[in-house]
């Protein structure tokens, strides 16, 4: 039992490599991943210990503590959903407003980003204030590269790009705002239509995927009978991994279906120096 469940934990490793992809916004370690990641480990352990005891298969109890492992990180990355994404958009569109109107008052640009730190909307506001904190001490090309990464996104890199020209050139400067303020909120309303199109669809998937794996679940823990004795075999084992883990990457797949492809950003601190 405690080999099966080390090589459940092994497996469980594995996959998680293979299937997400690193990014820079991970690669410095916080406590706070850490515990997550403990979570994670924790509940696809607890699933496969409970299959392989009820059970006695270990390989439906590998395949699915991998899946459950999958689950709960899709479960912890909710808020960076597609819902989140198009509140933080709609929240710069606001605050890219306020800077105008604070500039058609006769404030400098930089002012004009540090004064409406405290009135920007919640979402963005820390991201604002690290932007206002470092564009009085820092080159304002790297502070505005830096607040492109914290949002994460390639409308993100269209307004700090345009924030940055407007800072070394200080020319049209609320026509730009306003041109990237339309622009940000035509884009969150053509993502809150994709979004509303796609919802039957992911409630359709995500309702199947419930019922079929709570099914999987309550046969291996429950539904032990004469016509499952042919999977008590080292070749039943196999087969049966084999199935479920196709399963498993047929969901897998179907979510990244379902994820909105965005376009590639451009606007990033690993490019600061390169040429344009």
């Amino acid at each position: 039992m405690a080999a099966a469940v080390a090589w459940s934990l092994l497996f469980v490793a594995g996959v998680s490599v293979a299937v997400i992809p690193p990014s820079d916004a991970t690669a410095k370690i916080r406590m706070g991943d850490v515990r997550l990641l403990v979570g994670r480990v924790v509940g696809a352990g607890l699933l496969g210990l409970v299959i392989l005891v009820v059970s006695g298969w270990p390989a439906p109890a590998i395949v699915l503590g991998a899946g459950a492992f999958l689950a709960i990180g899709g479960w912890q990355r909710r808020d960076t959903g597609s819902d989140a994404e198009i509140a933080r958009l709609e929240a710069l569109a606001s605050w890219i407003e306020s800077v105008r109107d604070v500039l058609m008052a006769g404030e400098q640009p930089i002012g004009a980003i540090t004064s409406t730190v405290g009135t920007c909307p919640l979402i963005i506001r820390p991201h604002v204030r690290r932007l206002a904190a470092g564009l009085g001490r820092q080159d304002p090309d790297v502070v505005f590269r830096r607040f492109a990464d914290d949002l994460d996104d390639p409308l993100a890199d269209l307004v700090a790009a345009g924030l940055a020209i407007a800072i070394r050139r200080g020319a049209r400067t609320v026509p730009v705002l306003t041109a990237l303020a339309e622009q940000t909120r035509e884009q969150v309303d053509r993502r809150r239509l994709i979004e509303a199109e796609r919802a039957p669809t992911r409630r359709e998937v995500q309702a199947l995927t419930l019922v079929m794996g709570g099914l999987v679940i309550l046969l291996l823990v429950l539904g032990r009978s004469q016509y499952l004795d042919a999977y008590d075999t080292t070749t039943g084992q196999l087969f049966l991994g084999l199935m479920l883990a196709l399963y498993v990457g047929l969901l897998i797949r179907v979510q990244q279906l379902a994820a909105f492809p965005r376009p590639g950003r451009f606007l990033t601190s690993s490019t600061v120096g390169r040429p344009s």
